[in-house]
């Protein structure tokens, strides 16, 4: 089933990964008739009519007031208006958005990581830190809290800490094709080009919808073998963790 959720992210490492969303469970009229408003809104996002989508997300609600994906939509819909005008009331409403969707279902990535995007955004990156954590410590089994968590270390500066948080986030979910990505940008920023290069090449194994990373990988395939001529690959790679 299709996942309509608007998305906050713009680092490298997750571009190419902007699908995640909540899986709908269509059980009756009310949230069908609710889904068909997230659809359209998104719809209208995408094509520039943000008044438009906030309409249609708010007809979401009337339809489902527990609708977790309407509050996240909306949030981020006020967000945008609010970064576009300078609107301090239209962020400070997206910000109660976010935090309903997430009262709403807690284990949704999609409001954490905007939630977090904004607490930093407004001068709060301790709180999103504290966000994120708290995320993690309720939710020991996914691995989508410390790849958050990752990114927030890496914006500030701290890319071996984010590869820290990425190795934990492999030991709960090997195959994840999002953490294997994070983890692939990281290796190439600390210049472990052969490791960025397996890490890459797994996750475009598991999810072929990555167009971008394709071309990634033939871009580090040929550094890889240009360094290899100087000397053998396996003294180029680090061990793995």
């Amino acid at each position: 089933m299709d996942r309509k959720l608007l998305t906050d992210f713009r680092h490298p490492y997750f571009q190419g990964m902007a699908a995640i969303g909540l899986m709908l469970t269509i059980t009756g009229g009310c949230q069908l008739a609710a889904r068909n408003h997230n659809v359209q809104g998104v719809a209208s996002y995408q094509s520039g009519q943000i008044s438009q989508a906030i309409n249609e997300f708010q007809q979401a609600l009337v339809q489902n007031p527990q609708d977790a994906e309407a509050y996240y939509n909306l949030g981020a819909s006020y967000y945008a208006l609010g970064k576009q005008s300078n609107n301090q009331q239209w962020i400070q409403q997206a910000e109660q958005l976010y935090r309903q969707s997430i009262a709403l279902n807690e284990r949704q990535v999609a409001p954490h990581r905007g939630l977090a995007a904004l607490l930093v955004e407004t001068g709060r990156q301790r709180q999103a830190f504290d966000l994120l954590n708290t995320w993690q410590r309720r939710n020991p089994n996914m691995s989508d809290p410390l790849v958050e968590i990752a990114r927030l270390h890496q914006e500030h500066g701290d890319i071996n800490r984010a590869g820290d948080y990425l190795a934990d986030a492999l030991r709960i979910d090997s195959n994840n094709p999002r953490v294997l990505k994070a983890m692939g940008y990281v290796r190439e920023q600390q210049g472990q080009y052969a490791l960025a290069l397996e890490n890459y090449t797994r996750s475009y194994q598991q999810d072929s919808r990555q167009g971008d990373l394709a071309d990634q990988i033939a871009r580090l395939q040929t550094q890889v073998r240009m360094a290899g001529a100087n000397q053998p690959l396996n003294q180029l790679q680090t061990p793995r963790f």
